[in-house]
């Protein structure tokens, strides 16, 4: 893989919605990454018809991304201040207790995550909720050596986490969606390129036959370095 350290312009900002508070991942590796659309659709079996009817549900996005923190030297406190983030993260994932006294939630523990174009809706980012994180240092503790402990802390040489969200469609401003006339309405900058620069002539390769190799490809990015 190409180099992906991210600078901070396109850091992973997650905000913890009922407090406000907020972790930012600027110089972080990214090791994977995937973003899955399901549509929900119910089958009903007639007899008598080769096809089930087929009625549509909903449609679901769930994110996943992992990535590296690190490698920390011994002298580089970007361990310790990596921990206290990543601790932060996991409060997150706790509910709101109402301030009467008794352990009743107020408020869930939504997160609203941005990076860049990947995770975004217009201006913000995405309202989600945290399905699983996994925290997994690399800390040198094996039975031939010890980690590096500071203040009867183990700080790890590297952190290797990974993320699960699930996003929540109801809180967008637009709601994804077409309307009758063909247009989308899921606002101009909803998932990995602006609406207004994806026209049909853009992403409908003409028939592979009619031109010579290659020339399709470039039609393709004309179009789309053009906003035709």
């Amino acid at each position: 893989m190409a180099d992906t350290n991210c600078k901070p312009t396109i850091a992973l900002k997650i905000e913890h919605l009922p407090s406000k508070k907020n972790v930012v991942f600027s110089r972080l590796k990214m090791t994977g990454f995937s973003d899955t659309v399901t549509p929900s659709w119910t089958t009903e079996a007639v007899y008598g018809r080769m096809d089930p009817i087929t009625t549509y549900q909903n449609t679901t996005r769930a994110i996943s991304l992992s990535f590296d923190l690190g490698p920390f030297t011994d002298s580089d406190d970007r361990a310790q201040l990596a921990l206290i983030k990543l601790t932060r993260l996991m409060q997150f994932q706790y509910p709101t207790y109402s301030s009467t006294g008794a352990q009743s939630i107020s408020r869930p523990p939504l997160l609203r995550v941005s990076f860049a174009n990947y995770i975004r809706s217009g201006n913000a980012g995405l309202v989600c909720y945290l399905e699983s994180m996994a925290y997994n240092p690399i800390d040198g503790m094996d039975s031939t050596s010890l980690p590096k402990i500071k203040d009867g802390k183990i700080l790890p040489q590297r952190i290797s986490v990974s993320l699960s969200l699930k996003v929540l469609h109801s809180e967008a401003a637009n709601p994804p969606g077409w309307d009758d006339s063909g247009n989308w309405v899921g606002g101009d900058s909803w998932g990995l390129a602006d609406i207004k620069a994806i026209t049909q002539e853009a992403v409908v390769s003409p028939d592979p036959d009619s031109e010579p190799d290659g020339q399709n490809e470039n039609a393709d990015a004309d179009a789309l370095s053009e906003g035709q």
